[in-house]
């Protein structure tokens, strides 16, 4: 069914567990469990979906959505046991642990699991012996690699405006700002800010800024992505700034001199590596009153770009560094984009 026929949703909070409305009660209803865990699996746009009497649900998980908290190993197989006391078996080729050593994977239906501690420390227990690459099962070795898959070509501006190049309208480009942006800056009514926006491509997001008064400087390293940015827009000249420019490298002296920095389509395309350094940068930018204002894609995606993220993971990066003045999924995304997006406002800590 196409995405944007699947006008339900479903929420996995970061418990694990479920909610036909994330305001209401969680759904107790065993066969009801049973059925939205079975169905669950990941499209090919990594957008997370189930189904419940015939009827489909786009789901929006916190974190993987199958909370182990038992394994069992059995015929060089690895039996797992969900939180709600559904039965999966794990797919021995796609096993991971993420950067906090949490094991992970993918069930052989196709649905994403995260080990709690309580089935992590079981599965230690019963393993014949387990190193930093893997566990044996039963004798049947299972390789747990880093959750995301390595892609260095990415650090290169070439690679990006080499894509421009040989793309007409390369996949991230919306030729338009995010709709979260258009929509929440009618809501939040910013007073005349300065704001960074890093990664900004064609600069469809700055432009949208720089259009209600704000004065923005848009940073990308791709030439090709500033040359088109600063054509399009080039008669908001004298609010909006491109600047041709790895964001790593950005001088010290633009330290604490914005009021937002904007983040959409940036966090997920750098290296999974780099994500901590970048939460670094949106603090060094920021003055002591500062906010982020991020459109964040959530979806379980190895490879990338764009790398996918957990709720779970970007609270993780950011919860010592800001604090939380909104959280909250986005359901009016455009239809190839609904079901993965996630709209935050952080102020920076002092």
């Amino acid at each position: 069914m196409p995405d944007k026929e699947l006008a339900r949703f479903i929420t996995i909070n970061e418990n694990g567990d479920l909610f036909f409305d994330p305001e209401g009660p969680p759904i107790h209803d065993q066969l009801q469990i049973e059925e939205i865990q079975n169905n669950l699996k990941l499209t090919e746009k990594f957008s997370l979906v189930t189904s419940l009497y015939d009827e489909e649900y786009l789901v929006e998980s916190f974190d993987h959505p199958l909370h182990i908290i038992a394994v069992e190993f059995k015929d060089k197989k690895v039996y797992l046991q969900s939180k709600q006391n559904v039965l999966f078996m794990a797919d021995n080729k796609r096993w991971s642990v993420d950067e906090w050593d949490r094991f992970n994977g993918l069930t052989t239906s196709g649905a994403p699991f995260v080990l709690t501690e309580k089935g992590q420390d079981q599965l230690f227990t019963l393993a014949d012996e387990y190193d930093d690459e893997g566990f044996v099962a039963k004798g049947e070795y299972i390789a747990t690699p880093p959750y995301f898959i390595e892609t260095p070509q990415i650090e290169a501006g070439k690679y990006w405006s080499d894509v421009y190049t040989t793309e007409t309208n390369p996949h991230w480009n919306l030729n338009q700002p995010a709709e979260s942006f258009k929509d929440m800056l009618q809501r939040i009514k910013l007073p005349k800010c300065r704001i960074l926006v890093l990664g900004c491509g064609e600069g469809h997001d700055a432009a949208l800024f720089a259009e209600a008064g704000h004065v923005v400087t848009a940073v990308d390293f791709s030439k090709e992505g500033i040359a088109r940015g600063k054509e399009k827009y080039a008669h908001l000249q004298n609010n909006l700034y491109f600047h041709e420019m790895n964001m790593f490298h950005i001088p010290p002296e633009w330290n604490h001199s914005f009021d937002v920095v904007i983040e959409h389509a940036c966090f997920c395309a750098i290296p999974p590596d780099q994500r901590n350094e970048m939460v670094r940068l949106w603090r060094r930018m920021l003055h002591e009153e500062g906010q982020l204002m991020g459109n964040f894609f959530t979806m379980d995606k190895r490879s990338g770009p764009p790398f996918g993220a957990t709720e779970w993971e970007l609270r993780k990066r950011l919860q010592n560094h800001f604090h939380f003045l909104f959280w909250g999924r986005w359901r009016q995304s455009l239809p190839r984009r609904q079901g993965r997006e996630l709209f935050v406002l952080a102020k920076k800590k002092k």
